[in-house]
Order: C-alpha cells, then sequence, then structure tokens
C-alpha cells in the first residue's frame, strides 16, 4: 500500500470526534514537551531538592501510578473512557501547576502524588476511547498516526523550551510549567467537546427507555473482571512478549541512553540532544510510510520485527564504544534511527492487537493492564541499566539488551498460532468475515 493510501486513511477518519482527540493530544504534547526532560533538573537545581532524594520522588511517583492503573482501568469498564480521561486529565493539570509552585521537599512530594493520580487515568483510557471511535481495521491507522502527533509535539515543545529555560532564573520554570498545565487544560477542552461519546457501551447499560437504544437484560453481558482478565492465555503471551519488549527497549534507552553516550561513548553532554533529535524525526517523517507497510500484515509478525529492529539498535549502539570523534556521533544516530523505526512498528500494531483481543465490556482494563507493563518496564529498565553501567560494562549492556530483544521477538512470533486472522490483522480475516457472513 502507498504511503497516499495512508493518508487517505488518515482522512478518511480523523474527523468529527477522532480529529477534536487528536488535537487535543497534540497540543498536550507540546505542552508535555516544554517540561519533559527538567524535571530532576528543576528539583536538584533550582529548587535545591538533593538529587538522590529527588530520585527518590520520581520513583515514588512511578510506583504509585502503577497501583493506580488497574483501578483506572476498573473505572473506564464501569462509566466508560471519556469520563475517566476527563476527571483524570483536570487532576494532571492541577499536579504539573503545583510543580512550577514547589519549593520543599515536602510540597514536591504533594505534587507527585496528584500527578501520579492524574496520569494513571490517562493513557489507558485515552487508547480505549480511541479504539472505541475507530472501526477495528482503522485502530492500527489511528494509534499510529496519534504515536506520530506525539513525537511531533514533545520535539517541538523541547525546542521552545530550550529557547526559555534559564537555571538561574526559578520564573522561567513556573511559567514553562503553568503552561505545561494549561495544554493539558486543551486536552480536556478537545475531549469534553466531542460530545456524548466514549460512555458505557449500549450492552452495559442500565436498563432504560427503548428510545436510548439498550439491550434487554437477558442479552447483556455480565459485569467483567480482573480475574477474567487475568485468565486470558493469549494476552498473557502479549504481555510476555510485551514486557520484555518494553524492559529491553522503550525502559532501558529511556534510562541509559544518555549517560552511555557520555560516560561510555565519553561524547560531550551537547551530542545527547543531538541523537534523540534523530530519534523525533525520523518517527515523524517515516511514520506514515512505515503505516503503509505494516497494514494488513500480521500482527505478531510485526511486533517480532519490533525486536529484531531494536536488537539491531543496541548492537549498534554497542558498535560505537569502539569508533571516536564524528563517526561515533553518526553511528550513534543511525542507532537512535533504527530505533525509531522500530518505535513506528509498535505504535500503531501493539495497541491495535491490544483492543482486538479485548472484549468491549473489559477493553478499560485491557488496556490498564497495558499500562502496567509500561509501568513494571520502566522500572526493570532502569535497574538493569545501573547493574551495568555503574560498573562501566556498556559493551555487555548493549548485548544483553540486544539479546532480551531477540527473545521477546521469538514470543512475539509464536504469538500468531494463538491469533484469528482478525486479531492478527491479517488480510484474510475480512475473507473469513465473508465467508461466516454468508
Amino acid at each position: 500500500m502507498p504511503v497516499s493510501a495512508a493518508v487517505a486513511d488518515v482522512r478518511r477518519i480523523a474527523h468529527g470526534p477522532v480529529r477534536k482527540l487528536f488535537i487535543g493530544q497534540f497540543l498536550n504534547a507540546l505542552g508535555n514537551g516544554l517540561t519533559l526532560a527538567l524535571l530532576i533538573v528543576y528539583l536538584s537545581t533550582v529548587r535545591e531538592i538533593p538529587l538522590g532524594l529527588a530520585t527518590v520522588l520520581l520513583a515514588w511517583q512511578a510506583v504509585l501510578a502503577l497501583l493506580i492503573s488497574p483501578i483506572s482501568g476498573t473505572l473506564v469498564d464501569r462509566f466508560g473512557p471519556r469520563p475517566v480521561l476527563l476527571c483524570a486529565v483536570l487532576i494532571e493539570a492541577v499536579g504539573v501547576f503545583a510543580y512550577g509552585q514547589v519549593t520543599t521537599t515536602g510540597q514536591a512530594f504533594a505534587a507527585m502524588t496528584v500527578v501520579a493520580v492524574g496520569g494513571a487515568g490517562i493513557w489507558g483510557p485515552a487508547s480505549a476511547l480511541t479504539a472505541r471511535l475507530v472501526a477495528p481495521a482503522d485502530r492500527a491507522t489511528a494509534f499510529g498516526f496519534g504515536f506520530m502527533l506525539l513525537n511531533l509535539g514533545l520535539g517541538l515543545g523541547g525546542l521552545i523550551s530550550s529557547t526559555i529555560v534559564d537555571l538561574d532564573n526559578p520564573s522561567t520554570f513556573t511559567g514553562l510549567y503553568t503552561m505545561t498545565s494549561l495544554a493539558y487544560i486543551a486536552l480536556f477542552v478537545a475531549v469534553l467537546s466531542m460530545g456524548p461519546v466514549g460512555g458505557l457501551p449500549v450492552e452495559e447499560l442500565e436498563p432504560a427507555d427503548a428510545e436510548a437504544g439498550a439491550a434487554p437484560a437477558s442479552d447483556r453481558r455480565e459485569e467483567g473482571s480482573w480475574r477474567e482478565v487475568l485468565r486470558d492465555r493469549t494476552l498473557l503471551r502479549f504481555a510476555a512478549a510485551g514486557l520484555l519488549m518494553l524492559t529491553f527497549g522503550y525502559g532501558s534507552i529511556d534510562a541509559g541512553a544518555a549517560i552511555f553516550i557520555t560516560d561510555s561513548v565519553g561524547l560531550p553532554e551537547r551530542y545527547i540532544g543531538i541523537v534523540f533529535a534523530a530519534n523525533t524525526a525520523v518517527i515523524v517523517v517515516s511514520q506514515l510510510f512505515v503505516l503503509s507497510i505494516v497494514k494488513g500484515r500480521s500482527r505478531a509478525r510485526v511486533l517480532a520485527g519490533v525486536g529484531l529492529m531494536w536488537a539491531l539498535s543496541w548492537l549498534l549502539f554497542g558498535s560505537a564504544l569502539a569508533i571516536e570523534g564524528w563517526i561515533a556521533v553518526g553511528l550513534l544516530i543511525i542507532a537512535m534511527g533504527v530505533f525509531a523505526l522500530g518505535e513506528t512498528m509498535w505504535s500503531p500494531t501493539a495497541p491495535a492487537l491490544l483492543n482486538d483481543l479485548a472484549p468491549e465490556h473489559l477493553r478499560g482494563r485491557y488496556n490498564a493492564f497495558q499500562s502496567v507493563l509500561w509501568g513494571v518496564s520502566g522500572a526493570l529498565g532502569p535497574l538493569l541499566t545501573g547493574v551495568f553501567l555503574s560498573a562501566s560494562l556498556g559493551g555487555l549492556w548493549t548485548l544483553t539488551l540486544a539479546a532480551g530483544c531477540i527473545v521477546a521477538a521469538t514470543i512475539a512470533l509464536r504469538l500468531r498460532a494463538h491469533l484469528t486472522p482478525a486479531q492478527d490483522g491479517r488480510p484474510d480475516a475480512e475473507t473469513q468475515s465473508s465467508v461466516i457472513a454468508d
């Protein structure tokens, strides 16, 4: 499928509520880009909270968000994704605004607690809302395009922030966090303006008048539970592949790439921004092209391809240890570009597969389950990174990560045997549906 077809797919779904959601998410990403990489520097340098304590506070925020995510999923299945998302966005706006006002450790702890509560109710409900707004065949396009907008917003926000931030002027940080808070308000307005969408599906409504379109009680499914989610063996197989891939991929590159570049490869700090800019650029430029390639292909095989791409990326990172100067910089940029291509394959495929596995009455819990995977990998990746890089074992670190990605790719490939053609996104899914209908 040519890129023009992918563009046509985006145009076809990007109208009405979906367009408003895209706009809100882009503005929110733009605001988050203003402060994404500043929190630890802000707390330790500007507010003079000890670095070790600041990292403990950050860990507290991550753990609390991890614990709250399942509750968020349950609320989505009970009330629908839109009301949960609206509440969470407002809570997050308050917490982010509070970041700019903190002057003590206690205030920072309180702000991080609020942010954790709000953040736990954003990603999962937003994914569930997206899945309900578009047809199953369009979910990969919606998630992939949303991921592109996310990275474009984060990148632009980072560029704007770099022209404003001043370590000697705390008011610049206060202003940036205020603007980030307003970006959450923009997302709130966008979701609110979507109208009555993203509530409970018809089969889960309480008995109502016929005009409301509710099905008879005998035809409606029973209320789901987390036990039902955890009994889904296909989901658990997906989770095994996803947890390994996220731990040896996102979790490790976020935690260790910057320090690997400076401490292991020995490059000046200014090259960190250059290498990470390559990541954003590749995602923004190539996402629609990748969408045109993966559409109609086995999702299990695409996920296996993600693992192999990330393994190659880590091997390229490790190769930079044997090179110096601009050649090392170039190799690191290529490595980050390869990793970004894997991201453009992951972003439309993993959430679309997850939402095709999810029964409608459990969609909130399924998306919250993936949020838990992200949280666990976000803890395991830094732990693994710390063990290797604190011992100056950068080369062994990259080899271990590459091996982990290959194992994840193998598990993902075996997942294909447990998926229906529709869940796997294969072209014969439509044929099979037609045969059943006839």
